[in-house]
């Protein structure tokens, strides 16, 4: 049997950065406030409305805030949902991320809407919560704007207001010693550029042609930022780019009405020109930009790689496009046009989304070019067989190795108010996960974990249910094959429950022995039930 680990993240000297948006909540209140729809989601517009590229009544207002797609965690706004905040922080930290970039990058100074100094408040605050409880976060970078005066007068607003707060000082991602500030350093007072370490925002998307500039979207084959004693400082990672014969919205469409710009599916190696946004022919679940973006990034190795990004979901809806834009000018199609979003192809959001299209894909790639990247190579852990007798006396579990921790404080029992007329609620979490482990048998495997808290009662709905994914070639429900606990559970006893395809489940044994108690539960299940008796078992959680 094996078991499959990989080193942790933080023991690489390779950095990852991911840029971040905080403009869920201030910048849509103006959309909201005069469209009853609101929030409106572009690809849902173009997929139910068959001629929505020629109808302007579909769309909502001129420079009201569209969404491309639906986040996973809903149309959140991040002034008030903690809980958002803490699951972010868990799949960045845990997918290798060492720091976000908050995007400043519109902010002039001031202290005005822009500043979203709510949003901001509440992510610091969230992540010291969750550094005290024990978890890890992302590092905290802020990015000013590129142009001189105006990124001074905003990074001033941020050394104010929270730089030079002690409390915050553990949370900033710390370069060459110091906080990094992505800020053009020349107005700087001398106070901060004694304080920051500053690397300037470089806006374009053709490669760096000057020294301590830090792109955040570059074009394929992307080149290195750099400094005299660093030849390759970073390099940018993008999921999309609106670019086609140059900086271009992401809507932009050539004469014949075919979409040009490079989105999910763009490769070098040939474009798929299309008239639907929307279409699945573009395959854009398979990232093929993003993942030859990456390897170009980890062919040319550098101290950091730079990815953008999170959590963008937005963009105004134009009517009067500016000059740079190079095919999307004047005169404006009835849709309007979009600059930083448009659709699912069309876009660069990492985050889950309830799209069916890309659902975790971009996520799952993440994790998977970071642990590249990072040289952390799935190791095959030995572990003995080891018999385990199912009678709540958990001592022969001392000696199982390995070991998988999980978050503790992360039930994340949710009460807050969305974009628009959305309001989300959950409070279903209970049994807050600490330690699992697995050993098995010629005859089964064990399965073990501890909670928190002592675990809850057995009556109630979706208990302590255990998802197992056996095969690729079985019957599943979003990959697994087996689900333990979801119904016929009784003391001392419990049901094991195979896919048959999707959320439809049949019974295989309705007396799967299990114990409990206070906070540890362990189960045994025969492995012909699993159609494991002789293949080797290979566990990775």
């Amino acid at each position: 049997m094996k078991m499959y680990e990989y080193q942790p993240f933080y023991e690489s000297d390779k950095k990852v950065l991911m840029f971040y948006h905080l403009w869920h909540g201030a910048f849509t209140e103006s959309a909201v406030s005069i469209d009853v729809h609101a929030p409106r989601n572009i690809t849902r517009i173009i997929k139910k409305n068959r001629d929505a590229l020629n109808k302007e009544a579909v769309w909502g207002s001129y420079i009201s805030y569209h969404y491309w797609g639906e986040p996973l965690l809903g149309y959140y706004d991040l002034a008030n949902d903690e809980v958002v905040i803490r699951k972010h922080a868990q799949m960045l930290a845990d997918g290798g991320v060492d720091g976000i970039v908050i995007d400043y990058s519109n902010y002039m100074g001031g202290r005005g809407k822009a500043y979203t100094k709510k949003e901001l408040t509440n992510l610091l605050e969230t992540y010291l919560k969750i550094r005290e409880e024990g978890n890890r976060t992302p590092d905290v970078v802020i990015m000013c704007t590129w142009i001189a005066e105006e990124g001074a007068r905003a990074a001033n607003d941020f050394y104010e207001d929270f730089y030079t707060k002690d409390k915050y000082y553990d949370l900033w991602f710390k370069w060459e010693g110091k906080p990094l500030l992505l800020v053009h350093s020349r107005r700087l007072s001398e106070k901060q550029k004694n304080f920051f370490t500053t690397r300037r925002p470089y806006p374009f998307l053709t490669p760096v042609d000057e020294e301590h500039a830090w792109p955040w979207l570059s074009l394929y084959p992307q080149k290195c930022g750099y400094t005299k004693d660093n030849p390759k400082e970073v390099v940018s990672v993008g999921v999309a780019q609106n670019w086609s014969e140059s900086l271009d919205f992401f809507s932009a469409r050539d004469e014949n009405g075919y979409f040009i710009t490079r989105g999910r599916s763009w490769s070098s190696k040939g474009q798929k020109l299309l008239k639907d946004p929307t279409s699945s022919l573009y395959e854009s679940n398979k990232g093929a930009n993003f993942n030859e973006c990456f390897d170009r990034a980890i062919e040319l190795d550098p101290s950091v790689i730079f990815v953008t990004g999170f959590n963008e979901w937005i963009a105004a809806r134009f009517k009067n496009v500016p000059n740079w834009a190079c095919m999307s000018k004047d005169p404006t199609p009835p849709f309007g046009a979009f600059c930083d979003a448009f659709t699912t192809e069309f876009s660069r959001d990492i985050e889950p989304t309830r799209e069916e299209e890309l659902k975790d894909s971009f996520y799952l790639m993440l994790v998977d070019n970071v642990r590249r990247y990072k040289k952390l190579e799935r190791k095959a852990a030995k572990i003995n067989p080891s018999r385990i007798e199912i009678d709540g006396d958990f001592n022969d579990w001392d000696e199982v190795e390995p070991k998988y921790h999980d978050d503790v404080c992360d039930i994340a029992n949710r009460h807050a108010r969305g974009i628009g007329r959305h309001f989300y609620v959950n409070t279903t979490g209970r049994n807050d996960f600490k330690l699992m482990k697995v050993a098995y048998d010629d005859e089964c495997i064990y399965f073990f974990c501890e909670t928190v808290s002592d675990i809850t009662p057995c009556t109630g709905q979706n208990w302590m249910n255990l998802l197992l994914h056996v095969s690729f070639d079985m019957p599943n429900w979003e990959g697994y094959n087996f689900i333990v606990n979801r119904t016929g559970v009784r003391e001392n006893h419990t049901t094991l429950e195979k896919s048959l395809g999707g959320f439809n489940w049949e019974v295989v044994d309705d007396k799967i022995p299990y114990r409990v108690k206070g906070n540890k539960l362990e189960l045994a299940i025969k492995r012909n039930l699993l159609d494991l008796c002789d293949k080797d078992i290979y566990l990775m959680f």
